[in-house]
């Protein structure tokens, strides 16, 4: 799954796999190859001895390697954790039972670098857990073994001492190369993403920004406005979602550009409209990145879009996700109404799975809250779901804002958000996200305007 950061930009399928799960489906691919390998071949080994408890844990690291692979497929942050602590416990099992003699050292213990690496490699920096803590976890238990600390758990039992010989030897060179291999990989991507931040420097002065836009209705389907989403079309033609990009530009500062461009091109669609009864009180939602809050000049810089655009501002939605809110809660505030002020509004994207809590949002300048597209997906199948679902729209009433469902796909869906007293929705169901040409032509054949 794409991560919130990206995911509010995007809005349609995957026309480019996304580096992170490019990574994440290397690792597990390099995992599950790995250990099915090694599981299989020890399992034998300990088999052929006749010493079928020294196999079970080789049995565990060949299941864990079956998962990997067709984690794979997916390749998400949540498979990757599931595979990464189940190589931790096995390899710590077989690691107390590796207990060094005289002069056989224990070797099991160095498959919990290329783990500690992989993980540190593949995970976010904003994921601690995955980023840091389980890495650390990884090189202490390391240490733990390297330095005999936990020999005392080491059973009565021990492999047959030709087996232990060439299972030092093994280990040892497996390791290594798993190592090598995690580093390869991170050198790769490392030249990639040089790559990419360069290419985005250049996207937004060569016209490659495009922004699609997708219908927001009410009622059964009366449109109220657009939410514009950010493409990339690149020299080749080739058209990248967000999550191909917009982590990167974050990173590197170029979504303060690409931003910009995106409320540009949403208040030239502004002034078209403008010009027509019938789509003049159309509004449009613009996302705002937390990059783009952290730059002093972000205020100004609207400002000027929108006054060089000659755009009814109260016709510009802002949408900013919880996870803004995170840091320099008061600084963020103060920007907020700095805009609101001009005539602007503001929208909470994703809400209910940041960090606000009630307090926060009472001092927000927020008119809409949007519900997250995971509440809706669960809502029809989880009771629970479905109780968390009305107490958001429950919300939303008391404060006085309007609550919008994103991602409503089906009719069962949107029923059910109705009777629960939402009536803003987005989604697959009523429209895609489209180029502006095909708005146009939606607009002209589907659905009757009216006011948000």
């Amino acid at each position: 799954m794409p991560n919130r950061a990206t995911r509010r930009w995007q809005g349609l399928p995957k026309f480019h796999e996304a580096p992170r799960r490019r990574k994440i489906r290397t690792i597990l691919s390099l995992a599950g190859v790995s250990c099915i390998f090694l599981g299989l071949a020890w399992t034998l080994c300990y088999l052929y001895f006749d010493r079928a408890e020294l196999a079970a844990p080789f049995v565990g690291v060949m299941i864990i390697g079956i998962v990997a692979a067709l984690s794979s497929r997916r390749a998400d942050g949540t498979s990757l954790l599931i595979v990464a602590h189940g190589v931790f416990v096995s390899v710590c099992a077989i690691a107390i039972i590796d207990a060094p003699i005289a002069w056989v050292p224990r070797s099991a213990h160095l498959f919990l670098l290329p783990l500690a690496a992989g993980a540190a490699f593949t995970f976010d920096a904003r994921e601690r857990y995955g980023s840091l803590a389980f890495p650390l976890a990884c090189l202490a238990a390391f240490a733990a073994f390297a330095i005999g600390a936990l020999d005392f758990l080491a059973p009565g039992t021990s492999p047959p001492l030709e087996v232990r010989v060439w299972g030092a030897r093994t280990n040892t060179t497996l390791s290594m190369m798993l190592l090598a291999a995690i580093f390869a990989i991170y050198r790769v991507d490392i030249g990639n993403r040089l790559r990419l931040e360069r290419e985005l420097g250049r996207a937004v002065r060569s016209g490659e920004i495009e922004v699609h836009y997708q219908p927001q209705v009410r009622g059964s389907g009366e449109i109220t406005g657009v939410e514009a989403l950010a493409r990339w079309r690149r020299p080749s033609g080739q058209l990248l979602a967000p999550d191909a990009f917009i982590a990167q530009a974050e990173e590197s500062g170029a979504i303060r550009d690409i931003g910009l461009e995106v409320l540009r091109q949403a208040c030239e669609l502004l002034a078209h409209w403008s010009s027509r009864p019938e789509t003049r009180e159309l509004r449009v939602a613009v996302n705002i990145s937390p990059i783009q809050l952290l730059d002093p000049g972000f205020v100004a810089a609207v400002t000027t879009v929108i006054q060089d655009s000659q755009v009814d501002p109260r016709l510009i939605e802002l949408e900013l996700t919880e996870s803004a809110l995170s840091a320099e809660t008061a600084a963020t505030i103060e920007k907020m109404k700095a805009l609101e002020s001009l005539g602007l509004t503001w929208a909470l994207d994703d809400f209910g799975t940041g960090f606000s809590g009630l307090s926060t949002l009472r001092t927000l300048p927020v008119r809409k809250l949007k519900i997250d597209r995971n509440f809706v997906d669960a809502a029809t199948s989880q009771e629970r779901a479905q109780r968390l679902l009305g107490k958001i729209v429950e919300i939303s009433q008391v404060m006085g804002m309007s609550a919008l469902a994103e991602g409503v796909e089906t009719t069962a869906q949107w029923e059910l958000l109705v009777g629960l007293g939402c009536d803003h929705f987005q989604g697959y169901l009523f429209a895609r996200p489209m180029p502006r040409a095909a708005l146009e032509h939606w607009l002209a054949t589907r659905y009757t305007p009216g006011r948000a």
